[in-house]
């Protein structure tokens, strides 16, 4: 099982950053994907949130990931049938500090055996790194 995890302290309440992140025909502004809603929340739940499937285009890979939970202090995903990695588990979690939230962003997965997990280890670790860092820096372009 890879697991890989990067935290950073935004200038933003834990309701802001969690409205962007569910946002998710707009991800690409924080992501080098592209990302199309495919199937919507369920019933009673926030728009881009539990239920929502979306399609991500990545590196000329096109699958499907799920949002299983979605609060305003955490966010969950996983993606659907085991491609392009397996057992997926994605969660964001949203902790208020003042006026800061420290978010805290964690994927978990197994490799396929065509790709070599020190591989995916640092292209997951490298693409939520980046994601925080331009979630950052749009809440504080200083």
């Amino acid at each position: 099982m890879i697991s890989v995890q990067y935290q950073k302290t935004i200038l933003a309440t834990p309701d802001q950053i969690f409205t962007k992140l569910i946002d998710h025909e707009n991800l690409n502004q924080f992501f080098n994907a592209s990302f199309k809603v495919v199937k919507p929340q369920n019933n009673n739940e926030p728009i881009g949130g539990k239920g929502c499937v979306r399609q991500i285009t990545l590196l000329g890979i096109t699958f499907l990931e799920e949002i299983i939970h979605a609060s305003e202090r955490e966010i969950r995903y996983r993606v659907l049938n085991n491609f392009p990695v397996k057992d997926h588990l994605g969660v964001i979690t949203l902790q208020p500090h003042g006026k800061h939230t420290t978010v805290t962003y964690t994927i978990q997965c197994n490799s396929p055996w065509y790709l070599p997990g020190v591989l995916l280890r640092r292209i997951l670790a490298n693409d939520i790194r980046n994601c925080l860092d331009k979630l950052g820096a749009f809440y504080d372009p200083s």
